[in-house]
């Protein structure tokens, strides 16, 4: 899971004040009672020393409608300076949580977003696509676009003769072109989007003339996904069905792809097969990812997570400094290191330096449950 986003949470060297609760409005009675849940949050935030204008700030919009229906939840962070995330959430919290302090409280958004797929949808007919960029947790949040090709001469008709087969090779033609211009906007998206998946649904012959019209990087993504398309009569329940299953087997391949690879690495480096600087590019327990995240190393943070663990970390204002000790924290130059809970660290540490987290279960077998792929190794590098 990526966590760019979250990155704005980790440029303050302020107080944060970090909300999670349940935003369901299914009744009448569901604005007053997300009101009635946030005063009681606000006083308990109060005691416990948050600044009135980050208050002001995270109050501001967590009574305001989020404009999607259902049972969700919704996550609020702010400084002083004003809100720095506001992320929906696909279902209520387990439990609500405020807190206020150095470090942000990510990781109930990890949480609840860890299975998220960030996706593009591609409906295709023979004139262009209604293209639409969307995260699986967040469909409230989708962007749409449509693409029309201006090559008209569409449709084939049954006849014979050199005049029939010139405007079958127009019609071709035409698909080919509209399709080309689709395969175009495709590209710019998916470069600007980074999305983990391409699914592409609709008229077959479409399809089949943006095949060979994408880009390589395009191709890489590409998936089909049967029952879709831009035309009325479309079966909505079972294209959803087969959307649904299209973006579990991305979320199993990519969980798959990282835990076989720590395996791997890992397995190198308990078996002592450490040959050079390219090999075991993995660490695991928690002083060793805490050490190589100081170092920017961790590409992916893998962990078993454990709402109800106690662990904490020393931290100082800036991310990387990281301790699991006061005087870790203090041998690099931090005067007065703060105690925080250890998951809030280690999310903060891993949005600085564009690294991701996997959330893990039976495998892989970590010491103390947590464990990281790296960037690169060098002789410093712990093993």
């Amino acid at each position: 899971m990526r966590l760019d986003w979250l990155k704005p949470a980790t440029e303050d060297a302020g107080t944060y004040v970090s909300v999670v609760f349940d935003a369901t409005r299914n009744d009448e009675t569901g604005a007053h009672e997300i009101d009635l849940r946030w005063q009681d949050a606000r006083e308990q935030l109060v005691k416990a020393g948050a600044p009135a204008a980050a208050l002001d700030a995270v109050g501001e919009v967590a009574v305001q409608p989020t404009g999607v229906g259902g049972r969700i939840g919704r996550a609020v962070v702010a400084t002083e300076s004003g809100v720095v995330i506001d992320r929906i959430l696909p279902q209520p919290p387990v439990r609500e949580e405020s807190t206020a302090g150095p470090v942000p409280n990510l990781m109930p958004l990890v949480r609840s977003l860890a299975d998220d797929v960030h996706y593009v949808l591609v409906e295709l007919d023979r004139v262009g696509a209604d293209i639409t960029v969307a995260h699986s947790a967040s469909p409230g949040e989708a962007q749409e676009h449509t693409v029309d090709g201006d090559h008209d001469v569409l449709h084939k008709y049954h006849g014979g003769g050199w005049a029939h087969r010139r405007f079958q090779l127009r019609v071709q033609d035409s698909w080919d072109q509209n399709a080309a211009t689709v395969a175009e906007d495709l590209d710019k998206i998916i470069a600007k989007e980074r999305p983990a998946a391409v699914f592409v649904t609709g008229d077959v012959k479409a399809q089949h003339s943006l095949r060979s019209k994408a880009t390589q990087r395009v191709l890489e993504l590409l998936e089909e996904v049967p029952g879709g398309g831009r035309h009325a009569g479309v079966r909505e329940d079972l294209f959803e069905q087969n959307l649904t299953e299209a973006l579990e087997r991305v979320r199993a391949g990519r969980r798959s792809a990282v835990v076989d690879q720590f395996e791997q690495e890992i397995g190198r480096v308990r078996n002592g097969l450490i040959d050079g600087a390219s090999s075991g590019l993995a660490v695991e327990g928690l002083a060793a990812v805490v050490d190589a995240l100081r170092r920017s190393q961790v590409r992916v943070m893998l962990v078993r997570d454990d709402p109800s663990s106690t662990a904490t970390l020393w931290t100082g204002p800036d991310p990387m400094l990281i301790g699991t000790s006061r005087e870790d924290v203090e041998a690099m130059g931090v005067s007065a290191p703060v105690q925080v809970r250890a998951d809030a660290a280690l999310v903060r540490a891993l949005a600085a330096t564009d690294a991701e987290i996997e959330l893990v279960m039976v495998r892989p077998q970590m010491a103390e449950g947590i464990g990281a792929l790296l960037r690169y190794v060098d002789e410093s590098t712990p093993h």
